[in-house]
């Protein structure tokens, strides 16, 4: 399977039961043997958030053989900025704003 399939839909089964109100949404680049995500809240992370990053973090590593590194940020996006993909960067999750 192509990696970008693999890495969307083991984000997608990751962030079940992880998607808390703070989250605005998630994005995803896949550059083999790299795969990094970032996780937009709100407001600052909590505690909480940032153990739920960390645990989707974890699902998505147990998917993927050793010689891929995956790497979780959390990042503060307050509404009153935009949500803005990055070069190479795909929607995962994004939340319905006004």
């Amino acid at each position: 399977m192509e990696l970008r399939v693999s890495v969307l839909l083991s984000l997608q089964r990751a962030l079940w039961d992880l998607v808390g109100p703070n989250l605005r949404g998630v994005t995803a680049t896949f550059d083999y043997p790299v795969v990094t995500a970032r996780f937009l809240f709100e407001n600052d992370p909590t505690e909480d958030d940032l153990e739920d990053v960390s645990l989707a973090e974890t699902h998505v590593i147990a998917d993927f053989l050793e010689d891929v590194t995956v790497d979780f940020t959390p990042v503060w996006a307050p509404v009153s900025g935009s949500r803005e993909l990055l070069p190479g960067e795909h929607w995962v999750f994004l939340r319905k704003e006004p």
